[in-house]
């Protein structure tokens, strides 16, 4: 396994490309997961009311609706966000920043915006879904529950907060039907340009 990765081990022996490469990777399979689901539901409609001229089952119902929001949403943000961290915390350490003592989204984002070298196109995209302004239902769902981004990740883990008592209302990220089509397909063009943008960022700083 060492021979395996010795090519992307810089030139000081320290591993940061590895761990930059690892990090970059292990992100675009949590985007790969993303795109694959919100594709499914883009197909399917997003649709939580079928017409039909028989009654169905729910063994049917289920078949219909498999991919809409409200079964989703929740795990596929969740998935989505740790995509984003992990390939902020990867471009931090092609640049060799240092990640350790950086626990939330914003202060990631932060330090990615402070760092010249990541290409302006890359932190374009990842500004969108780290800032809560905009009409995304992410916006909505956060507006709706008095959090912020750095609260995200524990409103789409739990469904209370860490003392059980605030519940989190997640209606926002349901029933969207046509409504949501288009961000879904928004997040599928903005994933392919980062694991692209990324990729290319990637081969320019191990081939200088």
């Amino acid at each position: 396994m060492k021979l395996k990765f010795q090519s992307f081990i810089d030139s000081s022996g320290n591993g940061e490309n590895l761990s930059a490469l690892l990090f970059l990777t292990l992100g675009s399979k949590y985007f790969n997961l993303v795109h694959n689901v919100l594709e499914e539901s883009i197909k399917s409609g997003n649709s939580h009311l079928i017409i039909s001229d028989s009654d169905l089952s729910w063994d049917e119902y289920f078949q219909k609706t498999k991919w809409s929001d409200f079964y989703i949403m929740e795990p596929i943000l969740f998935s989505f966000y740790h995509g984003l961290e992990l390939t902020i915390k990867g471009l931090l350490l092609l640049t060799n920043q240092n990640i350790e003592p950086i626990h939330t989204i914003s202060e990631l984002y932060i330090r990615l915006k402070e760092t010249k070298e990541v290409p302006g196109d890359i932190q374009i995209i990842i500004e969108k879904y780290v800032t809560t302004g905009g009409n995304s239902f992410v916006a909505h769902f956060l507006n709706e529950n008095g959090k912020t981004i750095d609260q995200l990740y524990e409103s789409l883990r739990y469904p209370t907060d860490k003392k059980f008592q605030n519940l989190t209302n997640y209606i926002s990220l349901h029933y969207q039907e046509e409504s949501a089509l288009k961000e879904f397909r928004t997040i599928l063009e903005d994933i392919k340009k980062l694991q692209t943008s990324a990729t290319s960022f990637y081969r320019i700083l191990n081939t200088a």
